[in-house]
């Protein structure tokens, strides 16, 4: 006789559950996130709930004191609000995860986890950014309640780039430490945990609402099945965090190194590419990087100088006026007389002004678009003016992911529907202006796998 499964393992996937020890009390730190918890997620799993990426979410921090417990050491606590897997990663494989989100992010800066100072009540000082997947906040739980409003910047599809691969679960988990001074010299007081799904474009109300549909079914049966409804997690307005009993584990922050080449996008709004035509190489002779004069001074003499002075004795004003300059625009500048010594001063010639340059439209193209709730057009940058490049700029600017765009078409204003190609957009598509229309469908894997159809309207 074969042996059944119990009854609330059937329908379930064959994946290795993970189980986190709780403890449970009235008394202590309490956290809740301000967003809705789901309603088809099994009792004997953790609650999960379904957040959109970019939106500002509340987070409210409480202290119930347990008169059997002695008082908190000190009137203010240090709180880390912080991003981590949900999945048991190692910590390199962690920091892998992260180091390939962030490498496909187009400034040095894009943050993981970004917080909402103005908006957010009842704390100490500052919010601290100690990493980008990471805030510190301060505040006296003795007082009253803090509010932090935070925002995640990454999708739970942004770790892997193959298609169709479903969302990882995140942890929001909070640490807060009794002493707020130094919190690695001090053990972890309270660890607190929740675990979510980021989805774009308004995909968390949408998983929500099916999720409803299916819950409101469940509810609406009437053939005997009433178990159904036990087996799940009621939703809940607000989402309450589940207390961690394993405190020791540390926990891992992101910090990346700076990379130089992004560095030099810093100051471009995200989203922005450093256009490929403007080579930083591109400088005039003297210099080691735009407006930035350095001298090679092993090139220019021959690695040991005259005299037995070593090659850093030698002034820049002593080379420069053995040089004349020549810009990238053919002028020659000859040194300018100082009236002074050669080795009395430092001379710093100013970055000459570069020339507009306008890259041929086989390089890239710029299209306009927008949507029917926006009142200011976006634009494109298409690099390649290709199917691809329009696919990676929708990416880009709308946050879709490109692996889930199916099909791209172009309206002419008569109505004519054609799917767009790379000659269309090379030859007949620099600097139109589209009304972009998006369908969202469900996919072959479920709510998991939404595929996207664009539209481009002529206006």
């Amino acid at each position: 006789m074969t042996n059944r499964k119990p009854w609330h393992e059937y329908g379930r996937q064959s994946e290795e559950k993970i189980h986190i020890d709780k403890i449970f009390s009235p008394y202590g730190f309490r956290y809740t996130l301000e967003a809705a918890s789901s309603s088809s997620v099994r009792r004997e799993d953790d609650k999960i709930t379904y957040v959109n990426k970019g939106q500002f979410y509340g987070i409210t921090l409480e202290y119930s004191h347990d008169p059997e417990l002695p008082p908190l050491k000190s009137q203010t606590v240090k709180s880390i609000i912080m991003l981590v897997f949900r999945e048991g990663k190692s910590a390199e494989e962690e920091l892998k995860a992260w180091q390939f989100w962030h490498a496909r992010q187009h400034s040095v800066k894009q943050r993981i986890l970004d917080a909402d100072t103005k908006n957010s009540v009842g704390l100490v000082g500052c919010i601290d950014e100690i990493a980008h997947n990471a805030l510190a906040i301060y505040w006296n739980p003795l007082d009253s309640p803090a509010k932090v409003n935070i925002a995640v910047q990454c999708l739970s599809t942004d770790f892997s780039t193959q298609k169709g691969v479903k969302g990882l679960p995140l942890h929001l988990q909070i640490d807060t430490f009794e002493d707020p001074r130094d919190s690695h010299s001090v053990p972890v007081y309270n660890r607190g945990y929740y675990q979510i799904k980021v989805f774009c474009d308004k995909g968390a109300e949408r998983k929500a609402r099916d999720e409803e549909r299916r819950a409101a079914k469940r509810r609406m049966s009437t053939n005997g099945k009433r178990r159904m409804e036990e087996m799940y997690h009621a939703a809940t307005e607000r989402s309450e965090f589940y207390s961690m009993a394993d405190l020791s584990k540390p926990p891992i922050l992101f910090s990346p190194s700076e990379d130089p080449e992004k560095s030099s996008v810093t100051g471009l709004e995200f989203g922005s590419e450093l256009p490929s035509y403007f080579s930083t190489s591109r400088a005039s002779p003297l210099s080691g990087s735009v407006g930035t004069p350095s001298i090679p001074q092993n090139s220019l003499t021959g690695g040991t100088s005259s005299g037995g002075h070593s090659p850093s004795s030698i002034s820049t004003t002593h080379l420069l006026n053995k040089l004349n300059v020549v810009d990238d625009l053919g002028v020659e500048h000859q040194p300018p007389n100082t009236g002074q010594s050669p080795n009395s001063t430092l001379l710093v010639l100013p970055p000459e002004k570069r020339p507009k340059l306008i890259p041929p439209l086989s390089d890239r193209i710029m299209i306009y678009v927008r949507q029917e709730t926006e009142d200011a057009y976006t634009p494109l940058h298409l690099i390649p003016p290709t199917v691809t490049g329009l696919i990676r700029a929708v990416e880009t600017k709308y946050k879709i992911n490109a692996n889930n765009i199916r099909f791209l078409y172009r309206k002419s204003k008569g109505g004519i529907l054609a799917k767009i190609d790379d000659d269309m957009l090379k030859y007949y598509c620099n600097e139109d202006v589209f009304l972009m229309q998006v369908m969202v469908t469900e996919g072959a894997g479920g709510e998991d796998h939404m595929v996207y159809d664009i539209t481009l309207s002529e206006c």
